[in-house]
């Protein structure tokens, strides 16, 4: 994995610095990810959604529940991206 390095204003840096339970280095990899996901075109789920209802396709007849524990999963795996670990 590469290291880069982020410049931000010292004010930003201080209210940052007041959340410590949050890693600052995920929030920056999920951001870049965005917009290169952006960049390159790929849409998420709520993008297709949009677009599906604009087309006028029902979004009702379409959408199925996760499998047994994804929910749990999924929550539990975008919590521990968000908490600092030390």
């Amino acid at each position: 994995m590469q290291v880069i390095t982020v410049k931000v204003p010292d004010e930003l840096y201080e209210k940052m610095k007041a959340h410590k339970e949050i890693n600052w280095s995920e929030v920056i990899r999920q951001a870049i990810e965005k917009k290169i996901n952006e960049l390159e075109n790929v849409r998420n789920g709520e993008d297709l959604i949009r677009e599906l209802e604009r087309l006028g396709i029902r979004v009702e007849e379409i959408l199925a529940e996760p499998p047994q524990g994804e929910r749990k999963f999924q929550e539990e795996l975008r919590r521990k991206s968000m908490t600092r670990t030390y």
